[in-house]
């Protein structure tokens, strides 16, 4: 980066978002969970007395709004409304901002004229059109102004979509686009495709043109839309929400804007004409078939006997009626067989009936159309792949479902039923390469070259990185123990959801007892969504269904013993931590010396849904903490947080981001919080490093003070208003009762501080008294079967 642009732009820290609709305010929102000053702009009211009122209204929106934008619902205060016409001004002291207006070039270009007025040079501006000409909406500013202009697309909703598609134009200087990149992918937590200036670009051009593509099997009655998103969902490694359901998501107003602008913008696409959609599909966007945002699309939600229900559109009709159970033999086949999309994909193209004809047939035409775009949209494989990874939801992209059914044995197929395969391809083929990914490389259809792949983020570290090199220490089904370097080892959870079964449990302790001889810290943490679904209820309700009672206590013992011993290891512990963490996944996070967590982290201590109590020293720990944050208040009443803390376990809060999770107490105030997933293990390196090179020492075991039965009078009177207000069920109550007799000290009349080990074995019998109810029984029960808690 050249100094004269750093000296320019030291840290983007003020945002300025220019039109607060629906992805405008949501962009300001996640700008603030980013920890930035923000500004959002839109038309003065016609209100002489609130001529912000267009912004303040879109900003109290962000309140209610699910999934919820905001990390928190009260840091929409922190927003700081204006209007175009008295706040552009602003402007001189912002180091970004962000048009984010109606899809008009004239207007949009009208805007930048302003912005020119008042902006500082080296300030950034971009836009977040979704298929505009980038080059065109600044072409008639200053060359500084084009320097320092780029696209930033961000996908809806932001904080949530991972994708933000970065644009730069022939003009853009070169360190503005890395910049912005760096910043976008560290500070804002995006996975950044770089794009080339062409009709939306690639998310969009390829997501679209796949919808496209499969709409005449749905409109000519080959498919219902329930069978096509069940062929095209996780089976074949798409989206959870699969084709139609993603398309009502995103808005069939939305892909009908996008397909009537790009058919002209795209002249010599081979493809153009599947971007001419069905007319029945333009007569339910006119009648206002537009997606969830209208309650209909291709599915509506209805009300039916036993809640509600999705009906599904007809084609013919465009009426709504119930859904039909799907079943495809070969489909069925290929779930119990293969455990993996790819798998699952390879075996149902090459099967002959209708299911598997129609994937071959919608995978003949994404994968061609996708390696047509090379070097059109991107001179990237990797960059295609990412950006339906990350925008769309695919677990596989185009190029990585080329590899899972077989490039050399489908180009054959292909080509002998009359397509037309790239020459970039075959020249693939004939070089004797038989994938485009292959051992950490992939190769470049635009110059024919082999490239290293990239990673997510600059500086990731990821496990299947240090997979592919001699870093594995020692592993087993269950769990592996990895060489991070520089003193650091990585343990890696391996089970089915990262659940904590009896083997995982004494593979954590046979790796601290490697780390002690060989390492300075460790790091737990691996590359999946989730950290952990916590204990394993199979095996637990295997012992009690075999009447293995000591195998019970036994697990509970070394459970709890593993968990808090964390903490005690002669060297410093590290969780990375994201997505859903539950139960002894939370126990073993709040174990650790430090917790890096990324900003999108679910997590509870949710036990009593199964009939259980957290007796992996999580009842301790929240004990622990909510009288720590006593001691730091001085003169304070210390119930209030014993109440917080009760509730917290009592009414298994579960945290919707990882600043909520800090307000629970599961997370301390010292422990961090990213906002790149991908960066979590790199992040949790460098704390495991600086810890040790501090002089690492365990702690000594704390004493915990307890309110004896003044506290546990308290937490009476929380559980029976719990009760009555059907927040807690009858055995939700005796449960909740058991906790709140761990937190008050058992049979203790007297407040008086009591040892950590005297806690932990109240949570043992706790639990172990659990385990003998046949009430818990039930509620496990019915968990593995269904999913869902019992209330009973």
């Amino acid at each position: 980066m050249s100094q004269e642009f750093r000296s320019k732009v030291k840290n983007i820290q003020n945002v300025i978002i220019l039109g607060s609709g629906v992805m405008g305010s949501q962009i300001a929102a996640h700008c603030v969970n980013a920890g930035l000053n923000v500004k959002l702009l839109d038309l003065r009211s016609d209100d002489p007395d609130q001529p912000n009122k267009t912004s303040e209204e879109n900003i109290e929106k962000l309140k209610k709004m699910n999934p919820a934008p905001l990390a928190l619902p009260e840091w929409a205060d922190r927003i700081e409304p204006g209007n175009f016409e008295d706040h552009l001004g602003w402007i001189e002291d912002a180091d970004w901002v962000c048009e984010v207006i109606v899809e008009r070039m004239d207007i949009k270009k009208e805007m930048m004229a302003k912005i020119e007025k008042v902006r500082k040079q080296g300030t950034i501006v971009s836009s977040n059109t979704s298929g505009l000409p980038i080059s065109e909406i600044s072409e008639e500013q200053s060359d500084e102004f084009k320097a320092h202009f780029l696209g930033t697309h961000f996908f809806n909703p932001p904080r949530y979509m991972k994708l933000l598609e970065i644009i730069p134009t022939k003009s853009t200087d070169e360190d503005v686009t890395t910049y912005m990149s760096r910043f976008c992918e560290k500070i804002l937590g995006k996975g950044v495709v770089r794009c080339k200036d062409t009709p939306n670009f690639i998310a969009n051009r390829i997501g679209v043109f796949s919808m496209a593509a499969m709409m005449p099997w749905f409109f000519e009655g080959k498919f219902r839309a329930e069978e096509i998103d069940f062929l095209t969902g996780t089976l074949t490694g798409y989206s959870k929400a699969a084709t139609f359901r993603t398309a009502d998501m995103a808005g069939l107003d939305v892909i009908n804007h996008v397909s009537e602008n790009l058919y002209p913008a795209i002249p010599d696409d081979e493809r153009r004409e599947v971007f001419k959609l069905p007319e029945a599909f333009k007569k339910m966007v006119e009648e206002g078939a537009h997606g969830n945002k209208k309650g209909r699309g291709f599915y509506k939600k209805v009300k039916g006997e036993k809640g509600n229900e999705y009906h599904v559109v007809d084609p013919d009709t465009l009426e709504y009626e119930p859904q039909k159970e799907v079943s495809f033999e070969s489909a069925e086949k290929a779930k119990k067989e293969f455990k993996t999309a790819g798998e699952r994909l390879k075996f149902l193209v090459n099967q002959d009936d209708e299911a598997g004809r129609f994937l071959w047939k919608i995978h003949c035409d994404l994968l061609l159309y996708s390696a047509n775009r090379i070097p059109e949209i991107t001179e990237s494989a990797e960059s295609i792949d990412r950006a339906m990874q990350w925008g769309f939801n695919w677990e596989l992209g185009p190029f990585q479902r080329w590899d899972a059914i077989g490039v050399s044995e489908s180009v054959k197929r292909m080509i002998s039923e009359g397509k037309e395969v790239p020459d970039s391809v075959k020249k693939m083929l004939d070089s004797g390469r038989r994938s485009f990914y292959k051992d950490g490389t992939i190769y470049n259809l635009a110059t024919g070259e082999i490239d290293q792949l990239s990673p997510p983020a600059k500086g990731a570290v990821t496990v299947a990185g240090l997979k592919t090199g001699p870093n594995e220490v020692w592993g087993n089904k269950s769990a592996g123990l990895y060489d991070m370097g520089d003193g650091v080892a990585l343990f890696e959870f391996r089970t089915k959801q990262q659940t904590l079964g009896f083997e995982l449990v004494q593979s954590v302790e046979h790796a601290c007892d490697i780390v002690k001889e060989q390492f300075q810290s460790m790091v737990i943490g691996h590359d999946h969504e989730n950290f952990s679904y916590g204990a394993n209820l199979s095996e637990a309700g295997k012992a009690l269904k075999d009447g293995d009672f000591d195998q019970i206590k036994e697990a509970v013992e070394n459970f709890q013993r593993v968990a808090v011993g964390l903490r005690y290891q002669p060297f410093p512990v590290v969780a990375a931590v994201s997505g859903r963490c539950f139960g002894g996944g939370v126990e073993f996070m709040m174990h650790c010396d430090k917790v890096v967590a990324h900003h999108e982290l679910y997590c509870g201590l949710v036990e009593l849904g199964v009939g259980l109590i957290p007796a992996g020293g999580g009842t301790k720990e929240l004990l622990i903490r909510a009288m720590e944050n006593v001691e730091e208040s001085e003169d304070a009443d210390p119930l209030p947080y014993l109440k917080h803390a009760f509730k917290t376990i009592g009414l298994a809060k579960v945290s919707d981001s990882a600043r909520k999770a800090k307000e629970l107490g599961y997370l301390r105030e010292s422990d961090m919080i990213l906002m790149n997933r991908d960066l979590l293990l790199s992040v949790a390196k460098n704390q495991a490093v600086s810890l040790a090179e501090s002089g690492y020492r365990p702690p000594a075991e704390p004493k915990i003070k307890v309110m004896g039965q003044t506290g546990k009078s308290v937490l009476d009177v929380t559980l029976y208003n719990m009760t009555e207000g059907k927040f807690a069920s009858p055995y939700d109550k005796i449960l909740a009762g058991k906790v709140a007799g761990i937190m008050t000290g058992g049979s203790l009349s007297e407040p008086q501080e009591l040892s950590e080990s005297y806690i932990l074995k109240l949570e043992r019998e706790a639990i172990l008294e659990c385990f003998q109810d046949e009430r818990t029984h039930k509620r496990m029960e019915h968990m593995l079967k269904t999913g869902k808690p019992l209330r009973n």
